[in-house]
């Protein structure tokens, strides 16, 4: 998801260059020495709009570019707590099974001692 957005912030900054790009080779063309005055009104007024769009769109960008390495970043950590936690329970219910198997070979040895010695001979 965050490749995505990165390549959507690329784009829109690729779309702004060319914009701007653009009115530099407009401005070139018509003099540039008047500041963009050589220039019609109307076609100003578009290439400015145009500019000011793609900045605009830029920023959307970007902000959800960062809401998506923010809610990734939350996931991740979370999912590393989940880990620890599910970790911590395998070892404790290993422990306690551990701890129930030698209480059983001893209940059992303590309670059928011949049949264990005789049995382990004739294995």
């Amino acid at each position: 998801m965050a490749a995505r957005q990165e390549r959507e912030v690329q784009r829109l900054r690729d779309e702004l260059e060319r914009c701007r790009s653009q009115l530099r080779d407009q401005v070139d063309r018509h003099g540039g020495g008047g500041g963009g005055a050589l220039l019609s009104g109307g076609e100003r007024a578009r290439l400015l709009a145009k500019v000011a769009d793609a900045g605009a769109a830029k920023r959307r960008a970007e902000e959800a570019l960062r809401s998506a390495v923010d809610a990734e970043r939350r996931k991740e950590a979370q999912m590393r707590r989940e880990r620890e936690e599910c970790l911590a329970e395998v070892a404790r219910v290993s422990k306690e099974a551990s701890v129930e198997v030698r209480k059983l070979v001893r209940y059992i040895q303590s309670d059928y001692p011949s049949d264990i010695s005789s049995s382990s001979t004739n294995i």
